[in-house]
């Protein structure tokens, strides 16, 4: 029997690559789809694969990993992999054992609990000796099945931020496209032609000058992949979208857009067939070509258009200088922040040139400051349970500032206060309105004033102190 095996060894080599790298490791990342496809060959290898009777009917490490949530034992599964398991089953963008396995492994991935199904499996000898051969197989030999595990253990490690959306490939591929999610102003018409071409909606034309066309944000060639949170793969022509959209009238339109080209410049190679059909039904369409992969930054100054990947359906992101942070003690309440800003000013000083350019996201569950120059580096990150407080002196009105605890704020007992600087009155005053909004526990909206003349606070209290 084999004491090694040239997968355990790509799987190490991989693992190490990206503990050194810098973390969260996002899609973006060359060696996240060879782990993937590593670890996929690894489940796959020694796999019994007997099917049905007529062979009609194929298994893949997808349908062990999906009926573990019923076997013997299952009550002592990590409460998230039941979880992962339904999210697999329910998602219409994934529709084979091959694609539901692949966006499984991904989710395992992000929540770090890809060790869970291997451990499970070993605990359960009948359901291992039916799904694996223990001589060609590296989960059915015990001596190569332990240094998998303590490979996985490595995993756990490593930060994974996985846009687990894009997965409308995952049948088809490893190779996972660009993808976008826009916001776009209330409006009737996008001045978006598109077109239902083999489960997809492809966009066959933007009218220049248009709401669509603002930023290059929708390019022909490109798929729409969710209207509003909603899945459009398979989607009707002519039912599902004008249904979506009547029912959202008046809202901002939430779109999610996989892009035609990769982030190498080359044209997706899975739509290509797509964009084929699409020419011959439509008179006025280019079949987009392969480009520099620089584009976008050479294109344009402003890289708004280069929406972050990884926020969720719905998230907001403004792009704001971050100024600095300072700390305020045992103390996360509104009365902070006007002294505050005023430290951070005095320390980093009043010249926006010397502030670092950041986008700053506010998701749904979490606000997250993104480096403007490198979109998959997380300055930082925290949840709303964490925020106290934000607010900004009316004596600075573009300087804003939100109070974070190191823990849920309720029971902190250390608190930051971090400092940003926005373009315009209009765009502080709606982040205070998206504050608000997203906070799940707000209990009170305090508009007050401090005791020393001009240099007054307008801030939100998030939860009574």
């Amino acid at each position: 029997m084999a004491t090694r095996d040239p997968l355990l060894s790509n799987l190490k080599a991989v693992l190490l690559r990206l503990k050194e790298n810098k973390q969260p490791i996002t899609d973006g990342d060359p060696d996240l789809l060879i782990l993937c496809d590593t670890m996929e060959c690894i489940l796959r290898k020694g796999l019994k694969k007997p099917g049905s009777l007529f062979g009609l009917y194929k298994r893949d490490y997808w349908c062990w990993m999906e009926s573990m949530t019923t076997a013997p034992g299952s009550a002592r599964l990590h409460p998230m992999f039941p979880i992962a398991i339904e999210a697999c089953k329910s998602s219409n963008k994934v529709r084979s054992h091959q694609g539901r396995g692949r966006l499984l492994l991904r989710i395992c991935l992000h929540k770090k609990i890809l060790a869970v199904p291997i451990e499970q499996l070993l605990k359960n000898t009948r359901m291992l000796e039916t799904w694996y051969d223990p001589l060609l197989s590296i989960i059915g030999s015990e001596l190569l099945v332990e240094s998998l595990t303590s490979l996985l253990f490595w995993a756990s490690e490593i930060q994974f931020d996985l846009n687990i959306k894009n997965a409308s490939f995952l049948d088809e591929t490893w190779t996972l496209p660009v993808y976008r999610q826009y916001e776009f102003v209330p409006c009737k018409d996008l001045g978006v032609v598109i077109r239902h071409i083999r489960n997809r909606v492809l966009v066959a034309e933007v009218k220049p000058d248009s709401i669509g066309a603002h930023k290059d944000r929708l390019e022909p060639g490109d798929i729409l992949d969710e209207l509003y949170g909603e899945s459009l793969y398979g989607s009707a022509k002519g039912g599902k979208i004008p249904s979506i959209l009547r029912q959202h009238e008046g809202w901002p339109i939430y779109i999610s857009v996989i892009k035609c080209h990769l982030r190498t410049g080359k044209v997706f190679y899975n739509i290509k067939d797509h964009l084929a059909v699409l020419r011959d039904e439509y008179a006025g369409f280019k079949v987009p070509i392969d480009r520099d992969p620089n584009h976008n930054s050479k294109s344009s100054k402003d890289k708004d258009q280069r929406d972050i990947s990884h926020k969720l359906s719905g998230s907001s992101v403004h792009k704001v200088k971050y100024v600095g942070c300072t700390g305020v003690g045992k103390e996360g309440g509104t009365s902070v922040i006007e002294s505050a800003i005023l430290r951070v000013l005095e320390e980093h000083g009043r010249n926006p040139t010397t502030y670092k350019d950041v986008f700053l996201e506010l998701g749904e569950t979490n606000l997250i400051t993104w480096e403007a120059s490198d979109e998959d580096r997380i300055i930082m990150k925290h949840c709303y349970p964490e925020i106290s407080s934000c607010g900004r002196r009316v004596d600075a009105l573009l300087y804003f500032a939100y109070v974070a605890g190191d823990t849920t704020c309720t029971i902190s007992k250390q608190f930051k206060c971090f400092v940003y600087l926005a373009t315009c009155d209009k765009e502080v005053s709606e982040l205070f309105h998206l504050f608000f909004s997203a906070s799940q526990n707000t209990r009170t909206f305090l508009m007050q004033g401090s005791s020393v003349g001009m240099e007054t606070c307008i801030a939100i209290r998030f939860r009574p102190f």
